[in-house]
């Protein structure tokens, strides 16, 4: 029987689950004392809240396919829907803050009242929903790229609680209502630039780049220097989803006798050093640069 309670990805649907709810019942908690107060603020971090809540149900729904099993269809699974339940959520904060830019425009032109004491107990509630959510998600944000799109979802929501909670304290201090709206914006800016560095980052993923921090030179050194390994070339590294990196290359060994301990030697080096989840090598006595074409005999 399999051990949920020490399968990562178990507990990984069970933060972004968790997540969700919390995230849900606060949006709607946000909404409503966003129309009562008159915050733009407070409907903005709502509107915010409400795309979350979408996206940790992509998010959930994603890490649970997953990890199904690979077909003839699919040989490596469905591991990349992460990368694109990732994606989609870049897509939806870039949506959101175009909507919300317009309305912003619209309440800076013509200010309204805003009822600062009850804004700042809803957005002081929506901070401290939105810290135990930050916390579930942060354990697993690292190894998940899906998992670390909802999370830049819910530091978006920390940041606009505590931008609505500074907007309340100036308008009840000062009465400037202006600082409402000028809170909405700073919101705006924040999530067009963390959903601009996911979306990057995907973008990375989805066109096979070379994972993050990993140094293409130090494989192809670490390989070459494996006994009996006189070429490695053909060399590609690239990334399935953040976290499940392979590997193909080429190795050159002039000794035929050598084939299978380099082979073992290959797969054992960039599995320990490099994490390497998945390595293909194709061993040859002579170097053949692109063996798709090359051995043809056109």
């Amino acid at each position: 029987m399999h051990d949920h309670h020490n399968d990562p990805d178990h507990a990984a649907r069970r933060s972004i689950k968790a997540a969700f709810l919390v995230t849900a019942l606060i949006a709607a908690v946000e909404a409503a004392g966003g129309l009562l107060t008159g915050s733009m603020a407070l409907l903005s971090d709502a509107l915010h809240m409400l795309t979350d809540v979408t996206g940790l149900a992509v998010s959930f729904a994603a890490s649970k396919l997953s990890g199904m099993a690979p077909d003839d269809r699919r040989s490596f699974g469905y591991r990349r829907l992460e990368v694109v339940a990732a994606l989609v959520n870049a897509l939806l904060l870039w949506l959101l803050s175009g909507y919300m830019l317009r309305e912003v425009y619209a309440r800076f032109l013509a200010p309204v009242e805003v009822l600062s004491v009850p804004m700042m107990i809803v957005a002081g509630v929506g901070l401290a929903a939105n810290i135990v959510s930050a916390r579930l998600l942060s354990a697993h944000k690292d190894r998940n790229i899906n998992i670390r799109g909802a999370f830049l979802h819910i530091l978006g929501d920390m940041a606009g609680s505590v931008g609505a909670l500074l907007a309340g304290a100036v308008v009840h201090f000062t009465g400037y209502y202006r600082a409402d709206t000028i809170v909405s914006l700073a919101i705006i800016v924040l999530i067009l630039y963390s959903s601009t560095r996911l979306m990057l980052e995907t973008f990375h993923i989805l066109l096979e780049g070379t994972p993050t921090g990993m140094d293409l030179k130090e494989v192809r050194s670490e390989l070459a220097a494996i006994p009996g390994v006189s070429d490695v070339h053909e060399l590609h590294v690239w990334s399935l989803t953040a976290g499940f990196n392979a590997l193909s290359a080429h190795l050159v060994v002039k000794n035929k006798e050598l084939f299978e301990r380099v082979l073992k030697d290959a797969t054992c080096a960039v599995s320990c050093r490099f994490n390497i989840r998945h390595s293909a090598f194709q061993v040859e006595s002579e170097p053949v640069e692109n063996s798709s074409c090359d051995i043809c005999g056109h």
